[in-house]
């Protein structure tokens, strides 16, 4: 029942059509493509880009689940920023550019999800200000976008939400059916005290769950099996609670050992999911 997908940003230094052709040849059920300027430039993606992603997909006969629209150096230097929480307007107003752009590109290539982030707080932005700016923002994707494509909230270690709770509350203020969690497994485990029963408590409202391996609660991400996490009893939890998205390999500082890390961590998900079926 358990669907397979990886992360495209573990293979950014292939060009988009191989690194699809190296999921499916893996025995992957799905990719999540990755916004990087080798595969998916939001400043330079045209209609003949997304013919030549649309046919690798249809080759290779795999499902693109997700668009991830979070990677560190997509508008400056400095990493992840700006973010929708930056203290100046014209940061802000980049982030949102760049979250309308994925929305459209998504739109162009049929994939159904956004996995985006709110980056970091700044010491000169009160909480409550970054909030009432979050979702600002978001509203301003939401209400500028004509789409069905469904933003999903990543949350994300020192990061302004940083939990599931965060961005189930969140969820619940903006009251949108375009708003959702995308989960990830190895962030739970670093930030949260239970990370499984809050994967448990938080199915409802995921749409996508991520996964990597965590060794001793430090955000790095691991290929699963070389690591603390409980993998069995995750696949567990979530066949209990009637999942049926995709759960998404991301490893992306894995670029050079890219094949070992995309057979190891299905060999080693594809085991715990069976063995978490006799668990009931």
């Amino acid at each position: 029942m358990f669907r397979l997908s990886y992360n495209a940003n573990g293979l950014r230094n292939l060009t988009i059509e191989r690194a699809i052709e190296e999921v499916a040849d893996a025995g992957y059920d799905g990719i999540e493509l990755s916004l990087h300027p080798r595969h998916i430039d939001p400043f330079d993606f045209t209609g003949d880009h997304a013919t030549v992603v649309r046919k690798a997909l249809e080759r290779a006969g795999l499902e693109a689940c997700c668009l991830a629209a979070g990677a560190d150096n997509l508008l400056s230097e400095e990493r992840f920023e700006p973010s929708l929480v930056h203290p100046t307007s014209e940061g802000r107003a980049r982030r949102v550019d760049l979250l309308k752009r994925s929305v459209r590109i998504a739109d162009e290539l049929g994939v159904p999800l956004i996995n985006f982030a709110t980056g970091k707080r700044k010491p000169e932005v009160a909480a409550e200000e970054a909030h009432r700016l979050l979702v600002d923002g978001i509203h301003q994707v939401l209400d500028g976008t004509d789409s069905d494509v469904v933003l999903c909230m990543e949350p994300e270690p020192e990061f302004f939400i940083d939990t599931n709770a965060g961005v189930a509350a969140l969820a619940a203020e903006l009251g949108s059916e375009r708003f959702a969690l995308a989960q990830d497994l190895g962030h739970c485990n670093v930030v949260e005290g239970d990370y499984l029963a809050s994967v448990g408590r938080h199915l409802p409202l995921t749409r996508v769950i991520q996964v990597e391996d965590i060794k001793n609660r430090v955000h790095y991400h691991e290929i699963p099996g070389d690591g603390d996490l409980d993998f069995t009893e995750f696949f567990r939890i979530l066949r209990r609670g009637g999942f049926d998205g995709h759960v998404s390999v991301e490893l992306y500082n894995h670029v050079d050992t890219y094949r070992h890390a995309l057979r190891r961590s299905r060999e080693v998900l594809t085991a715990a999911a069976d063995a978490s079926s006799g668990q009931d």
